[in-house]
């Protein structure tokens, strides 16, 4: 069993039948976080649980949060993929692959039940005898296919209730229009791209053949149409009539340009799918390939999400991809070709009647890998989309952010940060920036925890904006003065080094830095220059009356600032480390040779293992300047814990929350009612989401590091 399994989960794995089913892992607060199959549970569930078992992030992150597990068995294979799928798509688990693009599905309807058919476009497919083609991802894609369809095939997409009553020797019919819901004829008519059936303007056999040839289209069936068409042209210069002829003429041109405009992606007259994918920013871009007859005739995008989704994940997210698309794909491939092995590979095609090949080798390898490369330039789209996006405005977004926040001040920069762990290791942070609403990405900085242990996410973010705030906020207590050390000071502060037993040396009073209230010394510090490039701090007090007020870290900017060196060290009890790590300062592995004396002076006046701590005084142009906005990846407690910074350096800068759900702007302790679609909720989330690429960027290098260290 893994280290944080409970012994109600080692009671019931232990307990487990061998058979199919589908199982649920239920977290403190009964959630149920993860829905899964098997056609043996006791493997499958025990493969979770296995001590050194290997798990990608995304499931690493879920076990650590599975307190309960239940499942229920099921007489076949088949029955469980079906419970899981209806499951799923109810209980709507955290750890579960969600097509995000799933609510808007788009299909071409055909109404084949009616004596003169309409084709229109529809999101919910119903069982009403009717023919549906998708699901499609883009409306505005579907809409100019059937338009360009209805040019070359004019069938009707009105409402209307047509009735076919008898076939007219002239080519014309006798209806009765049973539902009249619009003037008839109409302007589609007078357009050319409706044949209008309305007032009998076609035989029903003419109309069948139209219907005909538009299913045959949107199955993939193209080859055969130009055949068609050059048949009706014939017969109608058989029949001399010309008008008609020169019609189907224009039609074959047209339809000969779409035609070309696909791609013969095999040699073989194959109907096949093919599935190519990307990770990137937390979710799995998926771009499917439609080939029919031997013909790429679409291509569609997806969205993915799949919490900390990484490429070991890839199985089962295209598993419980191609579950969700083909449950609601009107026709199906012949085949299916995946990047990688999938699980339980079997069963999935025998619930979706597909066979599913992973080629390794070949064209139609190359098919995969391509489709992969539009995957991938699909995430690149979706990235930048927000830059190239018409009503996208930067100027209007940060007008409309200063408006809601209640700002005098125009909002130029803004600064996002998010924490990234794996279980508590690996803990890292980031500061991700924006100018005048575009990323200014020479500004983004790492921040590597020094002081947080575990995945406590608010101290973490604690640590991150406090040293972040240090570069520009020092607050200094009411009431309390500093200043330089003046020669009526030497014997107050000669009293508190021999008292203290602190570092002695040559008292020279300008070196020193002193805190006074009510024209008494509270605090003092000293800065000796020791090389050009390295100064030290040494006689750090503060009067234990006025401990906790933080006149340790006022001290510690003001000694620093005074410094003209790249780098100032300061040698302290290891069991102090953290206020200086609070601060700024790391410990150094190996202690400078100009303070090696010195260092083992101190080992041997105190009790207690001595470090050595160092503060790089670099100039940071990023971390210099102010932010006009702060923004922060979390809800209520985020927002609360960056308060609190932000008021013990004195920052007024105001700061914003992003919940996690993405859905919510948290603004001292209230939802700022931000609409989905708004500018500035476009702006605030493009920010969340390029410091969550950020930091975890850095968390996976450091993970990959310390699991490839020797």
């Amino acid at each position: 069993m893994v280290a944080n399994t409970n012994k109600k989960i080692q009671r019931i794995v232990g307990k487990l039948p061998s058979g199919p089913g589908i199982y649920k892992m239920i977290d403190s607060q009964d959630r149920v976080l993860y829905i899964g199959k098997a056609k043996d549970l006791k493997k499958r569930i025990q493969s979770y649980f296995r001590k050194g078992a290997k798990h990608t992030v995304r499931i690493e992150n879920m076990l650590l949060k599975v307190e309960n597990l239940k499942y229920v068995t099921t007489d076949s294979e088949l029955e469980a993929v079906i419970l899981e799928y209806n499951l799923i798509k109810e209980l709507k688990p955290k750890y579960n692959i969600d097509l995000k693009d799933d609510k808007s599905f788009v299909y071409a309807q055909v109404t084949v039940g009616e004596d003169f058919p309409k084709i229109k476009i529809v999101r919910n497919p119903a069982k009403d005898g009717s023919s549906y083609f998708g699901p499609k991802t883009s409306a505005k894609k579907l809409k100019k296919t059937i338009e360009v369809l209805r040019d070359l095939f004019p069938v009707r997409d009105c409402d209307l209730g047509i009735r076919h009553i008898s076939d007219r020797e002239d080519y014309t019919s006798e209806v009765e229009v049973t539902k009249k819901t619009i003037k008839y004829p109409c302007l589609q008519h007078h357009i050319n791209t409706c044949i209008a059936p309305c007032i009998g303007n076609c035989t029903k056999e003419d109309y069948d053949g139209m219907t005909r040839k538009v299913i045959a289209f949107l199955e993939g069936k193209t080859s055969g149409i130009l055949d068609l068409l050059k048949e009706d042209m014939e017969i109608a210069v058989r029949e001399k009539r010309f008008e008609d002829a020169a019609r189907v003429r224009d039609k074959i041109q047209a339809t000969t340009g779409v035609l070309e405009r696909q791609k013969v992606s095999t040699p073989e007259d194959l109907n096949q799918d093919v599935v190519g994918c990307f990770v990137g920013s937390g979710k799995v871009f998926l771009n499917l390939f439609i080939v029919r007859g031997g013909r790429l005739i679409d291509s569609e995008n997806f969205i993915l999400d799949a919490r900390d989704a990484s490429e070991g994940d890839l199985p089962e997210v295209i598993s419980s991809f191609m579950q969700n698309y083909y449950e609601k794909c009107g026709i199906k491939p012949d085949s299916v070709l995946v990047p990688v092995d999938l699980l339980e590979k079997g069963i999935l095609e025998k619930y979706l009647k597909v066979k599913i090949l992973t080629p390794k080798r070949g064209e139609k390898n190359d098919l995969v890998r391509l489709s992969s490369r539009n995957a991938e330039n699909h995430y690149k789209q979706t990235m930048v989309q927000w830059e190239a996006d018409k009503q996208y405005d930067p100027v209007k977004a940060l007008a409309g952010l200063q408006k809601k926040v209640g700002l005098k001040k125009k909002i130029r920069r803004m600064e996002g940060y998010d924490i990234s762990h794996l279980g508590g290791e690996f803990t890292s942070g980031s500061m991700v920036v924006m100018d005048k609403g575009e990323p200014k990405n020479k500004d983004y900085r790492y921040f590597k925890l020094r002081t947080v242990s575990g995945g406590d996410d608010y101290a973490a973010l604690s640590e991150v904006l406090g040293r972040r705030l240090a570069y520009v906020f020092m607050p200094v207590p009411k009431g309390i003065k500093v200043r330089r050390g003046l020669k009526k000071d030497e014997k107050e502060i000669w009293k508190v080094i021999k008292k203290e037993n602190l570092f002695q040396g040559e008292m020279v009073m300008k070196d020193f830095v002193v805190l006074e209230e009510k024209g008494k010394i509270v605090g003092v510090g000293r800065l000796t220059n020791n090389t050009k490039t390295q100064d030290t701090i040494n006689s750090l007090w503060v009067s234990p009356k006025m401990r906790g007020k933080g006149l340790g870290h006022v001290l510690l900017y003001y000694l620093t600032k005074k410094s003209k060196a790249h780098r100032v060290y300061i040698g302290c009890l290891v069991s102090k480390a953290g206020f200086y790590e609070k601060f700024g300062f790391a410990q150094v592995k190996k202690v400078p040779d100009f303070m090696k004396e010195k260092h083992e002076e101190c080992k041997r006046c105190y009790s207690g293992p001595i470090g050595v701590f160092v503060f790089d005084k670099k100039s940071d142009a990023s971390f210099g300047k102010i932010p006009d906005l702060i923004v922060l990846d979390g809800g209520k407690g985020q927002l609360s814990a960056g308060e609190k910074v932000a008021k013990k350096f004195g920052c007024e800068v105001p700061i914003l929350a992003m919940d996690k759900s993405g859905k919510k702007a948290w603004f001292k302790g209230k939802d700022l009612g931000l609409k989905a679609d708004s500018q500035e909720f476009f702006l605030l989330q493009r920010l969340m989401d390029e410091a969550h690429r950020f930091s975890n960027k850095l968390r996976e290098g450091r993970q990959v590091a310390g699991l490839t260290a020797s």
